[in-house]
Formats: structure tokens, C-alpha cells, sequence
């Protein structure tokens, strides 16, 4: 096999509370996170020396400054490879959106550069690797379902859900993702009790819909984005609910009932001038396909 199509799938979060701020500089956290069918795809090629990368969709860097090169060239080193690959990336999936696309691009490259190359590595392995590159690639390497502790590292998996429709949106504003999370950390003395993730689960299953869904980083970034307030509005108007925002933001989701909801409320976004799209939540991770 010299090419390979695979799936790159955005997550969101329906969970998210910032727990303490490490002696790292990175924050351990709980949350709920979950596959969606919004996907890039990335494509890769067998070539004799060598990692380059392109892009078609977003302003992306293409050599060491893109996540998915990283990733590529850390699983060389692990694996001893001298060959190289070709990778490109077609973005669907809004850029530092809050919705792991980047993470998501990486976990692809390891995963289709072992099988690729036939090296053979286990999902615990590459998961291992994936560690190295962000605190959530290592989540889609996951089935799709999972509790994130710690940096966001450590996964206990959940049993999936039957596909339910969202609405996933994003206004197009910046969000920094360390200045999210350091405001956050720096108001952890003034909280009051929340109800902890262990208490929303029953054996290895949690209830949908999400009525329990909650976002600390909204107290935060909300009040600093006015464009995602109002695009939240605007979902919940249109009958959304839960919507929240996905990790640091822009990002926001709306459970709906149907997809004929989901649509329409999709197409209420776009018109407002968001990107939105109607998905529905994954019970499989396409990525792993490539592994089968």
C-alpha cells in the first residue's frame, strides 16, 4: 500500500472543569469528551526520504510548526523508518476552534503512518507516543467516549450513545487557549462545590441527553467574546439545549432532537454569518479503522 485516506474527526466537550493548576505550567482537569462526524481528511503517501506537508482549508504552517508533521517524525524516530511520507490535510474542521483539529490531524498520522508502513504499532502504543505531542491527542486514539483526567491524558472510556444530533458553530473570533486556562486556574479559591464526574456516572454509562453538560472555561472567555455569547443565544433561541462551549472556545454545540433540527438550526447560524454544520455524535472512531 503506498497511499491512505483517513478520517479525522473534531471532538467536543460536554464536560469541563479546570481542577488545579500543575508545577508543569499545565492544568489537570475533568471532562466528558466525544467524537463528532465534523472530519478532515488526511491523506498520505509512501515517498522515499523525508516529511512534507500541505494544507487546503486553513492557514496552516507546513513544516515543523504543523502538529501532524510533529507527529509523523516522532513516530519515525520511535519506529527506527528511514522512509518518509506525504501529507496533506483537508480541513473542515475550524482551526483553534475548541475542537481538537490539530490533535485530531496528528492522531491520524500516527495511526496511518504504522499502518502505512506496517509497522504494526498498538493503539497503546501510539496513544503513548501521542502523550508526547498534546494533551488530547491521545483522546482520538480512544473509541470515541471517554472521561479525560489529569492533563487530559488519562482516559476511561464510556459506552457510547447511539448517533445523536448537534449543531457545532463557531463565530470565527481568536481564543487563546493558555490565557483561557490561566484565568480559570487563577480563580480556583473562589468556587463554590460542583458536582464531579464520578457522581453524573452509572458503570461505564452516563446519560443522554446531556443535561448535565457544564464548561468552566465559559465564566471566563464569555464575558471577553461577545460574537460567542451571541451565537449561543442564537442556538439556544432556536431551540437548542443543552449549548455550550467546546473546550476554550469559539466553538459552541446545541443538542437537538432530529436531524431536521439540526439542519435548520445549522442554516440559522450560517446565516447569521457563522460556520456551523448539523452532526451527529461518533459510536466508532474512524481513525482506529485504519488499525483494524
Amino acid at each position: 500500500m503506498d497511499e491512505l485516506l483517513v478520517r479525522s474527526p473534531a471532538k467536543i466537550n460536554l464536560f469541563l472543569e479546570v481542577v488545579s493548576r500543575r508545577s508543569d505550567g499545565y492544568h489537570d482537569i475533568e471532562s466528558v469528551m466525544q467524537l463528532v462526524d465534523l472530519c478532515d481528511e488526511v491523506r498520505l503517501r509512501r515517498i522515499p526520504r523525508g516529511i512534507q506537508v500541505s494544507v487546503r482549508g486553513a492557514d496552516l504552517p507546513a513544516g515543523r510548526g504543523n502538529l501532524a508533521c510533529r507527529a509523523a517524525a516522532l513516530l519515525q524516530e520511535h519506529a527506527g523508518i528511514r522512509e518518509g511520507v506525504q501529507i496533506h490535510l483537508e480541513k473542515r474542521i475550524p482551526v483553534a476552534g475548541g475542537l481538537g483539529g490539530g490533535s485530531s490531524n496528528a492522531a491520524a498520522v500516527l495511526a496511518g503512518v504504522s499502518s502505512l508502513y506496517n509497522l504494526g504499532q498498538s493503539r497503546e502504543s501510539l496513544q503513548e507516543l501521542a502523550s508526547e505531542l498534546g494533551s488530547d491527542v491521545p483522546f482520538f486514539l480512544s473509541d470515541g467516549l471517554a472521561v479525560a483526567t489529569g492533563r487530559g491524558e488519562r482516559l476511561t472510556p464510556l459506552k457510547p450513545w447511539p448517533p445523536r444530533w448537534l449543531v457545532v458553530a463557531n463565530p470565527g473570533v481568536p481564543v487563546s487557549t493558555a490565557w483561557a486556562y490561566g484565568e480559570a486556574s487563577s480563580k480556583l479559591t473562589d468556587r463554590k462545590g460542583r458536582a464531579t464526574i464520578a457522581s453524573l456516572i452509572a458503570g461505564d454509562r452516563i446519560t443522554w441527553p446531556p443535561t448535565w453538560a457544564y464548561n468552566r472555561l465559559e465564566a471566563v472567555v464569555l464575558p471577553h467574546r461577545p460574537e460567542i455569547s451571541a451565537l449561543k443565544a442564537l442556538l439556544q433561541e432556536g431551540g437548542g439545549s443543552p449549548v455550550l462551549m467546546s473546550g476554550s472556545g469559539a466553538s459552541v454545540f446545541a443538542v437537538v432532537r432530529d436531524e431536521e433540527s439540526a439542519r435548520v438550526l445549522a442554516a440559522q447560524a450560517r446565516a447569521a454569518g457563522a460556520f456551523a454544520e448539523a452532526v451527529t455524535t461518533l459510536s466508532a472512531n474512524p481513525i482506529l479503522a485504519v488499525l483494524a
